[in-house]
C-alpha cells in the first residue's frame, strides 16, 4: 500500500474530509474548527502533500482504493465521506466499490462525468504545467479555482507572494502531472450512481466555473441528492469555510440522529 501521510482529530462519528486535486490535508484548516463533535480524518491523496507519488497516474479508482486501504488500516467500519471536486469524484469511486462501508457522501463541487468543455478545461492546466511548470499552471488556474467575490477580495493571491504560497502547498509537477492525468481517465459515472442506496448531498459553487451547476444537477438527479449552493467558487471551503460547515453539519445531524 502507497504510503499515505494523515491526520484524526476530534470525537465523535467518523467522518472522511478528501482533499481537491492539488490540495493538502492542510486546507481544511478553515473547517475544522466548525466540526466539533466528530472525528475527522484528513489526509493527502497520493501524489499530494507528503504522501508518496509513485508511478503512473492516479485515477479515481486508484485513489478509491487507496482510501479503502487506508480506512481498514485504521479499522474505520463506517464513516461519512466529504469530497471536495476531485476527492467528490474518488468518494463515489469508493462508495461504489464498497457501499456498506460508508453511511453518506456529501460532494462538494465536483461532477459525475468529463464533456468537451470540463476536459478543455483542465486540459489547458496540464498544457500550461507542461510548458511553464506550476507558476503557469497557477497563473491559468486562478480564475476557475476561485470565485470573483472571493479574488476581488483577496488580490494578494494575485501578486508574487500570494502565488508563492499556493506554490509551496502544490505538488512537484510530476506529481501534477499524474493527478491531471489520472483525472482526465474519469469514466461516466452516471448510470451507476442510482444503484447508491446512500444518503448525500450535492454542494455547488454560485460563482463555480469550473464545474458549475449543471454537474451538480447530473449528480444530485441521478442519485436522488439534495442539492444546495453555496456562496462560492469552486474552493467552497476555503472561500466560505462557515457555510461550508453548516451546511455539512445539517446533513450529518440527519445521518447521526
Amino acid at each position: 500500500m502507497v504510503r499515505l501521510r494523515y491526520r484524526i482529530e476530534g470525537r465523535g462519528p467518523r467522518v472522511v474530509l478528501l482533499n481537491g486535486i492539488f490540495q493538502r490535508l492542510e486546507s481544511w484548516d478553515p473547517v475544522v474548527p466548525h466540526l466539533e463533535g466528530y472525528t475527522l480524518l484528513r489526509y493527502d491523496m497520493r501524489g499530494q502533500g507528503e504522501s508518496e507519488a509513485p508511478e503512473g497516474f492516479y485515477t479515481p479508482e486508484v485513489h478509491a482504493q487507496d482510501l479503502l486501504g487506508l480506512l481498514e488500516e485504521l479499522g474505520w467500519e463506517d464513516a461519512t465521506l466529504v469530497g471536495l471536486s476531485n476527492g467528490g469524484i474518488v468518494a463515489i469511486k469508493a462508495a461504489l466499490l464498497a457501499p456498506h462501508r460508508l453511511r453518506g457522501l456529501v460532494l462538494a463541487c465536483t461532477t459525475p462525468y468529463l464533456d468537451p468543455a470540463l476536459r478543455a478545461k483542465v486540459e489547458s492546466w496540464l498544457y500550461a504545467l507542461r510548458a511553464g511548470g506550476t507558476p503557469l499552471r497557477l497563473r491559468v488556474a486562478l480564475p476557475w479555482v476561485f470565485g470573483a467575490r472571493f479574488l476581488n477580495a483577496h488580490p494578494e493571491l494575485l501578486q508574487e507572494k500570494g502565488l508563492a504560497t499556493l506554490m509551496a502547498q502544490a505538488p512537484d509537477d510530476k506529481a501534477q502531472e499524474r493527478l491531471l492525468l489520472g483525472f482526465l481517465a474519469l469514466e461516466d459515472l452516471r448510470s451507476h450512481l442510482p444503484d447508491l442506496a446512500l444518503p448525500a448531498l450535492v454542494l455547488y459553487g454560485e460563482e463555480d466555473l469550473l464545474f458549475p451547476k449543471p454537474y451538480a444537477e447530473a449528480l444530485a438527479g441521478a442519485m436522488g441528492a439534495r442539492l444546495q449552493a453555496l456562496p462560492t467558487g469552486h474552493a467552497a471551503p476555503l472561500e466560505a469555510p462557515q457555510a461550508f460547515a453548516e451546511a455539512l453539519k445539517s446533513f450529518l445531524e440527519v445521518i447521526y440522529a
